[in-house]
């Protein structure tokens, strides 16, 4: 999915004057929802954010359960009130770095205290 030739690309400046940059993807939304799929990952796609909602919880029970907002064009994400945002290289990436379900969301902060 994700290229070599895929590049860091100048956004703009901010507000503060810190240069921004991005990266796009070579993931598709077919290719996103194949992978999630695969891992029997659950999801919400909305198609004119081009983002993804992707679950923690194997069965969420609203549309508001614990979730992270996944941008497939830019491999940006970050949770569900999508205040702060990281970048992925792609959506393989993503799912193997960042993603934590619930239950290792838990242990790592019973392991805190």
């Amino acid at each position: 999915m994700m290229t070599s030739e895929n590049k860091w690309v100048y956004k703009g400046t901010n507000s503060k004057g810190k240069r921004k940059f991005r990266i796009y993807t070579d993931d598709t939304k077919d290719d996103v929802i194949n992978y999630l799929n695969k891992k029997g990952i659950a999801y919400v796609y909305h198609p004119k954010a081009s983002m993804f909602f992707i679950y923690k919880e194997k069965e969420p029970k609203d549309e508001y359960a614990p979730r992270y907002a996944y941008y497939y064009t830019t491999g940006m994400w970050g949770n569900d009130t999508r205040s702060k945002h990281y970048y992925s290289k792609g959506i393989e990436h993503f799912i193997e770095t960042y993603y934590e379900t619930l239950d290792e969301t838990k242990k790592y902060w019973e392991s805190k205290t």
